[in-house]
């Protein structure tokens, strides 16, 4: 979750980007505008009398039994598909731009990671209609949510309507951010282009700052849930949006500045510029992991260098020693192989104190973990 941006673009309506849908893929057809809705859950026999009993915080009576061979993550699935179903609609049904992007990509989340061998494609109608809105409107946000979604693990755009994105326009419509000339230098790495990741790094070292947009998204989506929503269904909420999470910053920056790397002038330059932007301007706490190894490895001052590992160190103990093992940084839900015991209510309710404490701070991670820690500091 990282720092919110001012928009810049055009508010279109849905039925306006519908008709002109055929321009996107004419080789393809006409991707149509899709609502958004929660994954169908499998249907399954009634409960039987030797049924498994949940505990899950938020239901009660028979909700609390399997059905059939469920598993805990169908279960849970099964029953907060309701709610959750609802809270997407009504984001993409919304009139506002970047809450009917939200609703979109929602409606092809993964909280569940895929088997090996099952990766889903991204060419989706869901998709194809996010692509649509984030060119009709040019909203950098809405822009960097689709380059998301389609991108692959070389940072190409996925076939079909994705292919009419580009890092290289996210860059010219967000003039002064640092970020997608980041992803356009990681792309160049990818395939050996060394003069455009030197073209790259050139631009993100000389941006204004970085805009990352999760704050933003993320206080849309969260405060658009019920306020009678049960504690299951908003910590389902906030599992199902982690998985749609824009990634900021890519990981590949560590290599572009490597020890190595900074030996030139030039690049030990762009580099300390790169690693200073995330030190001040970084919402995650891995923003702040890469400004204090980048810090390190290019010789920032001391004091520096030590602030960055002091809130490093102390956002990570936040972390491994909440009762809540759903934060963003940390395990996600779905991979839980304990039986069912992360849906009891200390975690389930652990996991909403860490989502208001992210409200709180705006969508900014990094300022919630700080609070997190001093309200545990302070109770203790």
């Amino acid at each position: 979750m990282l720092a919110l941006r001012l928009v810049r673009g055009v508010r279109t309506a849905p039925r306006q980007i519908a008709t002109r849908s055929a321009q996107l893929s004419a080789s393809r057809g006409k991707p149509e505008r899709v609502v958004a809705h929660a994954t169908a859950q499998p249907a399954f026999s009634q409960p039987g009398d030797n049924a498994v009993r949940d505990e899950l915080c938020g239901a009660s009576g028979p909700a609390l039994l399997r059905v059939g061979d469920e598993t805990i993550v169908q279960h849970v699935a099964r029953v907060t598909e309701p709610g959750i179903s609802r809270w997407k609609s009504s984001l993409a049904a919304s009139e506002d731009p970047r809450r009917q992007a939200i609703g979109l990509a929602l409606a092809d989340a993964r909280p569940r990671p895929p088997r090996p061998g099952d990766e889903p494609s991204k060419d989706t109608p869901v998709n194809n209609s996010l692509v649509l809105l984030a060119i009709e409107t040019d909203d950098p946000a809405i822009y960097a949510l689709a380059l998301s979604q389609c991108r692959d693990d070389g940072d190409n755009m996925a076939p079909g309507p994705c292919e009419g994105l580009s890092f290289e326009h996210w860059a010219a419509i967000d003039p002064g951010n640092a970020i997608p000339w980041l992803w356009i230098a990681a792309k160049a790495d990818h395939v050996g282009d060394q003069k455009d990741v030197e073209d790259a790094l050139a631009k993100a070292s000389t941006a204004a700052g970085i805009e990352e947009y999760e704050p933003g998204f993320y206080v849309q989506a969260m405060g658009a849930l019920p306020g009678d929503a049960s504690p299951l269904e908003r910590a389902v909420a906030g599992a199902e949006f982690n998985s749609i999470l824009l990634g900021g910053a890519p990981i590949v920056i560590a290599s572009l500045c490597s020890v190595t790397a900074i030996q030139q002038p030039v690049r030990k330059e762009q580099c300390s510029a790169i690693a200073t932007l995330l030190a001040k301007q970084g919402s995650t706490l891995f923003d702040v992991a890469q400004a204090s190894t980048l810090a390190d490895w290019l010789g920032f001052p001391e004091d520096i260098r030590t602030a960055l590992k002091a809130e490093e160190r102390t956002a990570r103990h936040t972390v491994a020693s909440s009762p809540n093992p759903w934060t963003t940084t940390g395990p996600d839900p779905w991979t839980d192989q304990s039986g069912g015991s992360r849906f009891r209510c200390d975690n389930v309710r652990g996991y909403g104190a860490f989502i208001d404490a992210i409200l709180a701070a705006r969508g900014n991670e990094r300022v919630a973990l700080a609070a997190v820690g001093r309200a545990a500091k302070g109770a203790k």
